[in-house]
């Protein structure tokens, strides 16, 4: 279906990108076909391992880029051992370059996930985000002095992508918005790409993803609905991975697929409820 409805023929690349000048087409959009040919070519040399990390530690890294899909997609190439979508996702990141510059070590440290963007959401509370789309909303705060302030330190936790995880999938519960959608599968994605790297490199890269985790929940407000309804337990997962096979929507089978396996992990209710409300 999606071949079929959306999926774009590929433009014929003219350009040739060595794997020594790869970084000098850092958000060259018009580079990703080349940039893409650049790492397959090199990790069929290397192996994909060596090039992620090599890409990882060049650049600073931009999770938030094209809202996450950057950093999903080359997850999903490590998850498949498929070596051009995992080219096409590094080149994705290069390509559409998103950071969100923050020096977050001169602001004070969040004493836990949830009071860390409990106090980035309460702090712009009265700015409006306007944007279309998620990445230009997320554009719009990257570029606000205000963020940079109210943007706390990530907590000091060595299972930091666990209290992400668990934060997210609770914030989508009481608000079922699409950008938040994106901050669980973006932080599954994380914890996929992240098992393949050193652990000092992964300390580098945290406090990149913790920047823009707050900056799209920033965008979304305040998502704390008290009164969000209770779970409902009468669906079980497979009648619910019944219906995300048969459906037609990337986000709802992403987001199912998510939910699957951050439940198998660290099993919470709210995994279960969220993908069934999906769907």
């Amino acid at each position: 279906m999606w071949e079929r409805e959306y999926a774009l023929a590929a433009p014929f690349v003219d350009t040739i990108i060595s794997r020594h000048e790869w970084s000098g087409h850092l958000g060259d959009t018009s580079a990703f076909g080349a940039l893409r040919l650049c790492f397959l070519d090199w990790i069929a040399d290397a192996g994909p391992v060596s090039v992620i990390t090599e890409v990882l530690q060049a650049v600073p890294f931009a999770p938030a880029t094209q809202a996450f899909h950057a950093l999903i997609r080359l997850a999903y190439g490590i998850e498949a051992e498929h070596a051009g979508e995992i080219a096409s996702g590094l080149a994705s990141l290069v390509s559409s370059h998103l950071p969100i510059d923050v020096a977050v070590d001169e602001n004070r440290t969040a004493e836990s996930v949830d009071a860390g963007l409990d106090h980035v959401a309460r702090a712009m509370s009265g700015v409006v985000i306007h944007g279309n789309s998620i990445t230009s909303r997320l554009r719009v705060v990257a570029s606000d002095v205000r963020f940079a302030k109210a943007v706390l330190a990530p907590p000091a936790d060595v299972y930091l992508l666990d209290d992400l995880a668990r934060a997210t999938i609770e914030a989508y519960w009481r608000n079922p918005n699409f950008t938040i959608l994106h901050t669980v599968t973006a932080t599954r994605a994380a914890r996929i790409v992240f098992a393949e790297l050193p652990d000092t490199l992964v300390g580098q890269l945290l406090p990149s993803l913790w920047v823009a985790l707050c900056a799209a929940y920033t965008t979304v407000g305040c998502p704390a609905n008290a009164n969000a309804h209770t779970v409902d337990a009468t669906v079980g997962w497979i009648d619910v991975c019944r219906m995300a096979v048969a459906s037609n929507d990337d986000h709802v089978i992403k987001m199912v697929y998510t939910c699957l396996c951050e439940d198998r992990r660290n099993p919470s209710p709210l995994y279960l409820a969220s993908a069934a409300r999906l769907l």
